[in-house]
């Protein structure tokens, strides 16, 4: 797999979710929903890497979708419009490094309300 340049979108979020709480308020996120994303992501990586066939990187996808999914039910709906478009983008630019090459939008077919 290519080296991913690209930042996760935790990173942002986590730093949304830092300026909120030192604001005094508690935006969307939380840390355990911070927490449970990057652990999904973590898993997602980590399937990528090991994926030799473009068959095992749409199972990695189709899991780490599916995977948001329940997260965003989870966890009050807390991706929205700005937090899929850096998401949708981040797996399917790590899927691209991983040998993938699809036009259009990977995470579609399974993406519910994110």
């Amino acid at each position: 797999m290519e080296k991913l340049t690209l930042p996760r979108p935790t990173l942002r979020w986590r730093s949304q979710f830092d300026a909120d709480e030192a604001a005094g308020g508690s935006g969307f996120f939380s840390h355990e929903a911070l927490h449970e994303s990057d652990k999904l992501l973590d898993s997602y990586l980590f399937a990528l890497e090991k994926a030799v066939s473009d068959a095992q990187i749409w199972e990695a996808i189709e899991k780490v979708v599916t995977g948001f999914n329940g997260l965003n039910v989870d966890y009050e709906y807390f991706i929205e419009t700005g937090e899929r478009e850096e998401l949708a983008e981040y797996i399917q630019i790590a899927a691209e490094a991983a040998g993938l090459h699809y036009e259009g939008d990977v995470t579609e077919e399974w993406r519910l309300e994110w």
